[in-house]
């Protein structure tokens, strides 16, 4: 592993940062020249996040039930740990000691400890232990001890509360800054914030230090993120090298149709759970979280049975939807083995369609280089504090005012009217302190977005505003709260850590190592190894190797659903897209005449 933290140190922040700031430096991999700080902090920050977006759309997406990419619920490793150690943090930290006893670099030497604190919060909930301590220590070059997850959250939260105490507002400040413009007092606001949504995470591990750390913030709202204008983002422009990941992955890259006529990889499509929720609440985000299907012949077509405002008669009608969510699954054509008796002599609605009838991520999200990706927004700041505040743990507001907000929030960043978020607001299950007992279930009848207490609400809510640039928060939120049952993952396939899994796989538990750290640090590796053997929950899952998805984090709660394959679907379930254009033939007109799409009168007949 030093070979690995060590060799790459300057050439990969060279390389993959903005070489603009310090094209006069020597490309010597095993020396540390002096770079300012906001060079190695704009290439902190771009290393970081276009890693985040490659896991986005590599696995987290998948995993949060957003999106169905084809990953399968893959979670091995794809350069995060790599780029963490040599792009981000052995740089930040070699700027840590370089100027950390420089008076004239104060507060840019703190941004540098927040920036490497928040990226160990990615590590620590992607893979548990990780290394802390020695992970820079040039002298250590026989082997890495790791840390456990628990005192590297301990870590975080002090050291994140350690460095806003240390900024001064009105000293010095990042003269380029692709975060905050120079803004001290919003770095602040979030490393606080960031400081919350960590102890919140870790609650269940940390108990009371977590709690006193989320105390601590809540009594000291003014320091966190207080408006849009203060939303961690990370910006891009149109310009070659700065473009949004998203977009030089899925558009300039002319692989994926239809982005490119000669494309000829699948490009992502909205999850069927995430489908599930939208249409239990009528939620507006769909149409821009998504794009509809424009082909009128490529639309799934659903069959439906409509009243009539005119007489008794009922109306068998078929139309096509313009949205359509994709299950994941790696094929329908081999289900759970105990699925057959309940499943027998039934077709899967949805396995002859073609791949086009499913909805592609919204156009303004991909195709936009200059895009910028949100590392911490506004309206997660008002969720963490509505949680908080709901958890007896302080706020200036009761937790109804900050749920509300952080909901309003996200519809303002979405560009939906007031209209449109006062009618979603009166919808049982989003209402604050309503429940919704009657939401629509998976294709399979085996998950719900059932929506049953106030915190099921901020969480649920949460994960929405995630998307879609929060993949790794989701997954985070899902593990510790499990909100919601997420469907299983049919026929993972993949790869060896799915050996035990050929038929379903629930939402995996943790990251795998690179898989050079078993050989190149070995004392490390298995000392990580004996660390998440000390979770109960782990027991008899680390016999052989880590690589193995069940294997769950400190911080995370059971799954709950031990075995699907146990369970009996209820049979193949399309009410979630039913009555699209409501319960009326005169409102099937009307769509129709409006939207110009066609509909078929099946047969009328009186009930």
């Amino acid at each position: 592993m030093k070979r690995l933290l060590y060799i790459y140190v300057l050439t990969g922040l060279l390389v993959t940062g903005c070489t603009k700031n310090f094209s006069s430096i020597n490309q010597d991999p095993n020396k540390f020249y002096v770079v300012s700080p906001e060079a190695v902090i704009e290439a902190a920050v771009k290393n970081l996040n276009v890693q985040i977006s490659t896991y986005n759309y590599s696995q987290y997406w998948d995993i949060a039930n957003q999106i169905w990419e084809g990953s399968r619920y893959d979670v091995t490793d794809k350069g995060l740990w790599k780029t963490a150690y040599n792009n981000v943090l052995e740089n930040l930290d070699q700027t840590i000691q370089t100027y950390g006893g420089n008076s004239l670099y104060t507060n840019r030497v703190q941004i540098a400890r927040i920036l490497k604190w928040y990226t160990y919060s990615i590590l620590v909930g992607q893979y548990g232990p990780v290394p802390v301590k020695q992970a820079n220590n040039l002298n250590d070059l026989n082997t890495v001890a790791f840390d456990s997850e628990d005192s590297t959250y301990s870590y975080i939260l002090d050291s994140l509360k350690d460095a806003t105490s240390k900024i001064v507002p009105s000293g010095d400040k990042l003269s380029y800054d692709i975060v905050y413009n120079g803004n001290n007092t919003s770095w602040v606001h979030f490393a606080n914030t960031l400081r919350l949504k960590v102890a919140l995470r870790c609650m269940k591990n940390l108990g009371a230090k977590a709690v006193s750390h989320i105390t601590d913030c809540m009594a000291n709202e003014s320091n966190l993120i207080g408006s849009e204008a203060e939303t961690a983002k990370m910006a891009y422009e149109n310009v070659t090298n700065n473009q949004n990941p998203y977009y030089l992955f899925f558009i300039l890259s002319n692989s994926y149709y239809p982005y490119s006529p000669t494309g000829h990889q699948i490009p992502p499509r909205m999850a069927e759970f995430m489908q599930v929720f939208l249409r239990s609440y009528k939620d507006p985000r769909m149409a821009v979280y998504y794009d509809s299907v424009t082909s009128l012949t490529a639309r799934f077509q659903i069959t439906d049975t409509l009243t009539s405002t005119a007489d008794d008669s009922m109306r068998v009608v078929r139309y096509g939807i313009p949205y359509l969510g994709k299950p994941l699954a790696a094929n329908f054509t081999t289900l759970l083995p105990n699925w057959s008796t309940s499943l027998t002599g039934l077709t899967n609605p949805l396995s002859a369609i073609n791949d086009t009838a499913y909805s592609l991520i919204n156009d303004a999200i991909l195709n936009n280089p200059a895009r910028s990706l949100i590392m911490l927004s506004y309206a997660e700041t008002l969720f963490l504090k509505a949680e908080a505040a709901q958890l007896g743990y302080g706020g200036a507001s009761a937790p109804m005012v900050y749920y509300n907000a952080a909901i309003a929030a996200n519809f303002a960043y979405w560009g939906l009217s007031a209209a449109q978020l006062a009618a979603y607001m009166t919808q049982p299950g989003v209402q604050w302190g309503t429940v919704n007992t009657n939401a629509y279930w998976d294709l399979f009848d085996l998950s719900n977005a059932n929506i049953t207490d106030v915190l099921h609400q901020i969480w649920a809510q949460e994960w929405m505003n995630y998307f879609p640039d929060q993949g790794f928060d989701s997954w985070c939120l899902q593990r510790r709260t499990r909100f919601f049952t997420f469907p299983p993952e049919l026929n993972p396939g993949g790869n060896a850590s799915y050996t035990s899994h050929t038929a379903w796989m629930d939402v995996p538990g943790r990251g795998s190592y690179n898989l050079n750290e078993a050989t190149l640090n070995t004392n490390g590796y298995n000392q990580a190894v004996t660390f998440l053997q000390a979770n109960p929950m782990n027991a008899g899952l680390l016999a052989n190797t880590e690589y193995n998805p069940d294997i769950q984090l400190n911080f995370a709660i059971p799954n709950k659903i031990p075995d699907w394959n146990a369970l009996a679907p209820g049979g193949f379930d399309l009410r979630y897209l039913s009555k699209w254009y409501g319960t009326t033939i005169q409102q099937l007109k009307a769509a129709a005449a409006a939207g110009h799409f066609p509909y078929t009168l099946v047969s009328t007949y009186h009930p």
